[in-house]
């Protein structure tokens, strides 16, 4: 089998309690079905790894087109993908204009990301 990388080594180390020269000596079936559970493991941590990067990137001021251009994907599939990454802070008020009778508030809205 040729995912027999380090990684997936060690974890199925781990889950079996095997030594190192016994580590394989199971069917191909249970072998197969080992490594992809080691796999299972890697991608709930870079799923975890890739918010926690997102949110961080977020919180200093990244926009989910920079997000999105890291990542591969349009902003739209940043915004998907880490739907809470990019605050957006409530707008400040810029002042009231009064025209025809009427008043309005004016805000400055910041661009969508």
């Amino acid at each position: 089998m040729t995912s027999r990388g380090p990684l997936a080594s060690a974890i199925r180390s781990w889950e079996t309690g095997l030594p190192a020269d016994r580590l394989w000596d199971a069917s191909p079936v249970e072998v197969a079905l080992s490594v992809l559970a080691a796999w299972k493991v890697v991608d709930g941590e870079v799923k975890r790894l890739t918010e926690w990067a997102a949110a961080t990137a977020g919180s200093y001021g990244a926009s989910y087109e920079q997000l999105g251009a890291v990542w591969g994907v349009t902003r739209q599939g940043a915004r998907k993908k880490w739907p809470e990454a990019v605050s957006h802070p409530a707008p400040a008020t810029a002042g009231t204009l009064a025209l025809f009778g009427g008043t309005a508030e004016l805000v400055q809205s910041r661009p969508r990301s």
